[in-house]
């Protein structure tokens, strides 16, 4: 059974992910790197993509399928994270047909609390990994590499981020609900520590100690 880690942005998905992959060894299938990672592979897609990518095109669905269907093919098994995907319907429906197995933890925080805290945040400029506001330090302890704000961590465009995630990401909640998948809600308010011990009860349960 693979993770979905869901939640809006500055809910903490990027650090629970780095910590639950230091703590079990999972794979991580972060999408935003994903798509930046593929533009360099080689693929038939791939200068398709990377020009969506410089245009600031949003990714057809064709060609997130194919990402997908690529990284399944390429990946040599084991339980992987996964954060970003899918954000909509549609893109639920394309994840369901190449990772059927699955289960969802939602990382619940207010909108005022993800806007503060994405204020501070930074991010790796290799791998897109972000640090909360209270991380110590200038440089990635896992590259090296000096950290950044990002252009759009404003709180209009935080705001707007926000927005979309509450129209076309939270109704999928419902829908795996209904479907019967289990789906476990964490408060996402709590520190780094609390909200991850929760997620270690949650994994526990899928053979995970």
């Amino acid at each position: 059974m693979h993770i979905l880690l869901v939640g809006i942005q500055g809910s903490g998905k990027g650090t629970q992910a780095r910590k639950i992959l230091d703590r079990y060894g999972c794979s991580f299938f972060e999408m935003g790197q994903k798509l930046r990672n593929f533009t360099t592979i080689g693929h038939e897609k791939s200068a398709t993509v990377k020009t969506c990518l410089d245009e600031g095109k949003l990714v057809s669905p064709e060609l997130v399928g194919t990402i997908l269907r690529h990284y399944r093919d390429t990946h040599e098994g084991g339980r992987i994270v996964f954060d970003g995907i899918p954000r909509s319907s549609d893109q639920k429906a394309l994840f369901d047909s190449v990772f059927p197995e699955y289960f969802v933890i939602f990382l619940d925080l207010k909108r005022e609390e993800a806007i503060r805290r994405l204020a501070g945040r930074r991010i790796d400029p290799t791998t897109g990994e972000s640090f909360p506001s209270d991380f110590k330090g200038d440089f990635s302890p896992y590259t090296g590499q000096k950290l950044v704000k990002r252009d759009d961590d404003h709180p209009e465009a935080v705001a707007k981020r926000i927005d979309i995630f509450y129209q076309n990401t939270l109704p999928l909640l419902a829908a795996w609900a209904n479907e019967g998948r289990r789906v476990y809600h964490i408060d996402a308010s709590k520190s780094i520590d609390e909200v991850f011990s929760h997620i270690e009860v949650v994994l526990s349960a899928y053979g995970q100690e």
